[in-house]
């Protein structure tokens, strides 16, 4: 494990970011997968399912990911991940009707995204000192939201230059330079050997509380980056590009400002106040049309993503020995994968039936009693006092 003295911004965390600053880039696509899927004539039920699927996958292989990563891998699979992402993203560009095949572009991508998180997380958690893990996490951040905070507006600049398949294209590049960085990073000294019956820690409340937070935010995030843009589409309304500009914006102002005070303030406490905001986002949606509420949206949401990803994943980290944090950084991010399952999945059913307003309303319904519950559930959600690591 780096000790409190080790330094965070050196040259192999400054490559970590610049790759994950051109995942980000390339992942832009998947901001416009849903409109594009809409445009195809599939209807919001079979979207969510599609878009799912993709997460899904990620969850079902993040676990394997977090026994093996942490061996002395993490470089390679830092490669392997986004090289993955760059092949399993030429299919799309000879997609143009409905099918089964979607299916398995889907999974193919969901793989790439699981590869890649868990040996990039795995990295930071090895990496990072102790004391400022929240920092090193948020800055982190900045990288992927970096990109995504104009990507909309780029996004759309390209299609409407070259069409989806000019997208798609310059993904695929993309994707495929974010793989050549790695082979000028070090691997972190640091060698994890977890045991399949290490899985068993995970499910105790220790950590099933904040892991639970973390499938909630992925069910926030996951029903709005998933229907937001098709709700926009069929209401004629503003542009998605405002909205990511403003959530990107919230991000980066939220971890900048606050790199410091993430490590300083009860990790619990900030949990709960960024996952309300995160259910105000999806609340505002349907109560502030328009322009005005894009913003609003973007601001609360984001605001709430900026805090809660680093405070929460340190929270866990803080709660687990050594030895295990590639693995703990894979269960925490597949709870938030599956929280992006249901969040895609099970909302865009309601909204078919309900419409969008009321799908809006339920996702932030779910968020804040999940939030009230842990207050309940977790004492030191209440007396915001961290457990020591677990043997």
């Amino acid at each position: 494990m780096p000790s409190p003295h080790t330094p965070l911004y050196d040259r192999d965390y400054v490559l970590l970011n610049v790759v994950n600053f051109l995942y980000s880039l390339y992942s832009v696509i998947f901001i416009f997968l849903p409109a594009y899927m809409y445009r195809l004539g599939i209807r919001e039920g079979a979207i969510g399912v599609l878009m799912a699927t993709g997460a899904l996958v990620s969850v079902a292989i993040k676990p394997g990911l977090g026994m093996v990563v942490g061996r002395g891998a993490r470089r390679t699979f830092l490669s392997l991940g986004a090289f993955l992402a760059a092949a399993s993203t030429v299919p799309w560009l000879f997609v143009t009707v409905p099918g089964r095949h979607l299916f398995l572009i889907r999974m193919a991508q969901g793989a790439s995204f699981s590869i890649f998180s868990a040996a990039s997380y795995a990295y930071i958690a090895a990496s990072a000192p102790p004391a400022r893990r929240a920092e090193a996490l948020g800055i982190f951040g900045l990288s992927f939201f970096l990109p995504v905070s104009v990507g909309g507006w780029i996004g759309e600049w390209v299609i409407g230059r070259a069409g989806f398949q000019g997208l798609f294209a310059a993904g695929i590049g993309i994707a495929f330079l974010a793989a050549l960085f790695p082979l000028g990073m070090g691997e972190p000294s640091a060698r994890e050997r977890p045991s399949l019956a290490s899985l068993k820690v995970f499910l105790s409340r220790t950590f099933l509380v904040p892991n639970t937070a973390g499938y909630l935010f992925g069910v926030a995030y996951g029903s709005i980056f998933t229907f937001l843009p098709v709700y926009l589409v069929v209401r004629g309304s503003a542009s998605i590009g405002a909205f990511v500009f403003v959530y990107a914006l919230s991000v980066i102002g939220t971890r900048t400002l606050g790199r410091k005070m993430l490590d300083r303030l009860p990790r619990e406490w900030v949990s709960l106040f960024a996952l309300l905001l995160m259910g105000t986002g999806n609340l505002l949606i349907p109560l502030v049309p328009g322009e005005v509420g894009i913003v609003l949206v973007g601001a609360a949401a984001g605001a709430g993503h900026g805090l809660l990803f680093p405070a929460l994943s340190a929270l866990v980290l803080d709660r687990v020995g050594e030895g295990s944090c590639a693995m703990a950084m894979a269960m925490f991010t597949s709870a938030f994968d599956m929280g992006l399952v249901t969040g895609a999945a099970a909302f865009g059913f309601v909204a078919e039936r309900f419409g969008y307003e009321a799908m809006f309303i339920t996702a932030a319904a779910v968020v804040g009693g999940g939030t009230v519950a842990f207050f309940v559930l977790d004492p030191a959600f209440r007396k915001a006092a961290r457990p020591e690591p677990s043997p």
